[in-house]
């Protein structure tokens, strides 16, 4: 695997701008770009889902998991975030989620971290510009995307393309997504690809599938379901 790139999830509905709203659960479905999640978009999304990815150690990323055993590492927050894989293969996860949490995810992307102590430049207007230019370029290659929430298909997965503005990325100094040592310090980063903001799940069992690839280079391409399985809050002074 290119140590710039992994590919992942994606998914999204048309038309108006929709803000999810806390603790407030929605049928399944996918929201369009130009919606958002408490406060954040598709791109602003992008970014912190590099970064959430980035810092997990590789032992317990969720990118290597083959079952969802991995998948609430790192979370916590109003949006949960979910991946694909960096091999290729099928997939199947099952994980539990809590409600009142939008989900969001690629179905396929490309990314970078910039790594000068292996060779990439120092980070500069023109290393950012000739960054989005190689991912732009891989992604515009994309092909078969296909989106399933519940077993319905999403007809419009090709308007859900966003790029990330740039994060600041810190890695574990060892066991990270690169497998190479590293210093723990922050470092610019980016994703481009296609993806899915959901709204918060209705109590109860649900299907995600996304699938799609890229022809670029030797081509990649990777077909993943997510059972997940939304929890109720519990009420106030009840037990365990």
């Amino acid at each position: 695997m290119n140590r710039k790139s992994s590919r992942f999830l994606l998914s999204s509905l048309i038309g108006m701008v929709f803000t999810v709203m806390a603790g407030l659960a929605q049928a399944a479905g996918v929201l369009p770009q130009g919606s958002n999640a408490f406060g954040k978009g598709y791109e602003e999304l992008a970014a912190d889902w590099l970064v959430w990815v980035s810092a997990i150690p590789a032992s317990s990323n969720p990118l290597f998991d083959d079952n969802g055993s991995y998948a609430a590492v790192g979370q916590g927050g109003k949006v949960w975030y979910l991946v694909g894989n960096t091999t290729g293969d099928q997939t199947e996860r099952a994980i539990t989620v809590p409600t009142g949490v939008a989900v969001f995810f690629p179905i396929v992307n490309q990314f970078w971290i910039n790594t000068p102590e292996y060779g990439d430049p120092p980070w500069s207007d023109q290393a950012e510009a000739d960054v989005r230019a190689l991912l732009a370029e891989i992604v515009n290659t994309a092909e078969n995307l296909v989106l399933e929430i519940d077993g319905k298909v999403y007809p419009n997965v090709y308007t859900l393309r966003a790029s990330s503005p740039v994060a600041m990325c810190t890695l574990p100094p060892v066991d990270n997504i690169f497998g190479v040592i590293l210093a723990p310090v922050p470092r610019e980063c980016l994703s481009e690809g296609y993806w899915a903001l959901l709204p918060p799940l209705s109590v109860g069992e649900h299907t995600v599938r996304f699938a799609g690839g890229f022809s670029y280079g030797d081509g990649f391409s990777l077909d993943v379901t997510y059972h997940v399985t939304v929890m109720p809050r519990r009420k106030a002074g009840s037990g365990n």
